[in-house]
């Protein structure tokens, strides 16, 4: 069960960056000169975390150390959203704060998912321990 939560949790961060990064990629937020790579950006956010979601669906417990990469890395992505918006975007004010509020959303839903993997991998250790000690 709790495979689960952390596999769920690994699939709302996708789904909260790629609806960031799609917003981000708006004419409103005013950035500049970015150039629109939504499509490339999407699917390799697509591929990384779909890789070890697949191999923690069939068991192969290291998956969960790397997507606890894939997550740090989007999550330093996702910091850097607020920094632009705050230092390169000309949008409005109320722009500005619903985007970070967003990035800001998906830090805290990405910072649960590692409490949630190291509660995991904390039991995961205890039943290895309580079998190998056979207390």
């Amino acid at each position: 069960m709790r495979d689960r939560n952390v596999i769920s949790w690994s699939i709302i961060s996708l789904v909260g960056f790629l609806v960031i990064n799609f917003l981000m990629n708006q004419p409103f937020v005013k950035i500049g000169s970015v150039a629109n790579d939504f499509g490339r950006t999407s699917l390799l956010a697509l591929v990384l975390y779909a890789v070890p979601i697949v191999l923690a669906i069939l068991n192969w417990k290291p998956s969960f150390y790397l997507l606890g990469l894939v997550i740090v890395l989007y999550s330093l992505g996702l910091l850097g959203m607020v920094f632009v918006m705050w230092g390169t975007s000309h949008a409005g004010l109320t722009v500005r704060l619903v985007m970070s509020a967003l990035s800001i959303g998906m830090l805290v839903a990405n910072a649960y998912w590692l409490v949630l993997a190291l509660r995991l991998r904390k039991a995961e250790r205890d039943a290895r321990d309580r079998r190998r000690f056979g207390e």
